[in-house]
């Protein structure tokens, strides 16, 4: 998911403007399977939705084909983008990579303060009501434990591949009624983190994404998308 727009010289987390509701009601529809691969996308509809004219639309769906959720054909319109199984494998793998650095790095930061805001993103993991939900407390999270590393460029590309991830997710979410992230798996990682010990936390990291990822390429393969 993308950053949320910086807050205002007072402090005050700004409204988000009319393309970004509409991006992120769209990004949300997407990420939790509700909209399905090649399903088109009509800017007269959304724009009729939303009660707008269709340049804000325009400008929605702009952002969303820059975070490969939507895609542009010029003789058949914006659709969803297609699900793509070498894509995901090879997302996840860089991710291992990243993140084993962050998370390693991290412990040798993190502060009580640091813990406090972890355990907050966790708990809203466990009480999470829906796929939409999991995955924001899930990117919450993941954020509250790699910020110690004050390794922005990295967190940055790594937040990228998560959004890149978090559709894939939602499908077997949707398909196999698995659910996609465990709360378990998220408290050993905060635990070592806590305790200072990246070594441990790096070592987790590997089969925690690795496992997530052969039940995304099951699911895939027992439910092919349509495109």
């Amino acid at each position: 998911m993308p950053v949320a727009a910086a807050p205002s010289v007072l402090g005050i987390q700004p409204p988000p403007s009319i393309p970004e509701r509409i991006a992120d009601a769209l990004r949300r529809e997407i990420v939790t399977a509700e909209l399905d691969p090649d399903t088109a996308i009509k800017q007269s509809h959304i724009a009729a939705r939303f009660g707008v004219s269709q340049a804000p639309v325009r400008e929605a769906l702009n952002q969303l084909i820059g975070e490969h959720l939507v895609v542009h054909h010029q003789n058949r319109g914006v659709r969803v983008a297609p699900l793509d199984a070498s894509e995901f494998e090879e997302a996840a793998r860089l991710r291992i990579i990243l993140e084993a650095d962050l998370i390693a790095t991290a412990a040798t930061n993190f502060t009580a303060d640091d813990e406090v805001v972890a355990q907050a993103s966790l708990e809203a993991i466990g009480r999470a009501a829906d796929v939409g939900d999991l995955m924001a407390a899930h990117d919450a999270f993941h954020d509250a434990i790699y910020l110690p590393a004050r390794s922005p460029i990295s967190l940055d590309i790594v937040r990228g591949l998560r959004a890149r991830c978090s559709r894939y997710l939602g499908f077997m979410w949707k398909h196999s009624r698995k659910a996609p992230l465990s709360y378990d798996e998220h408290r050993k990682l905060l635990d070592w983190v806590a305790a200072g010990n990246g070594d441990a936390a790096a070592s987790f990291l590997k089969p925690h994404i690795e496992g997530s990822t052969a039940a995304v390429l099951a699911a895939l393969a027992d439910h092919p998308p349509s495109a």
